[in-house]
């Protein structure tokens, strides 16, 4: 059995943890593309803070995964790396009803 496997049976038994995985899914996977086409290309991140018109230390916290980087930032770094920066139409719905607006 894979890793991924393994961790989504784990998920799968657990609803409040299967939805923090989901939440934070879209910006994973994202960090996952940037690095990978950073390493494909062979930079450092000095080199692609370069290209995108940032300091080093801008794409060190964007790559940890604990900053929230700007939007501008982020199409800025797929830009460089040569990457599509798409949002998937599960990250934009709604996850409750919102409520409804009253009558004036």
């Amino acid at each position: 059995m894979s890793w991924k496997e393994i961790t989504m049976r784990i998920l799968a038994e657990d609803p409040e943890a299967m939805a923090e995985y989901e939440r934070l899914r879209p910006r994973y996977e994202f960090l996952s593309a940037v690095l990978g086409a950073r390493y494909k290309l062979g930079w450092t991140q000095r080199d692609l803070a370069e290209a995108v018109g940032v300091s080093q230390s801008v794409i060190g916290r964007l790559e940890s995964g604990n900053h929230d980087p700007r939007f501008s930032t982020m199409v800025a770094v797929c830009q460089a790396l040569g990457l599509q920066l798409k949002a998937g139409s599960n990250t934009m719905v709604a996850k409750r009803t919102p409520p409804k607006r009253r009558s004036a």
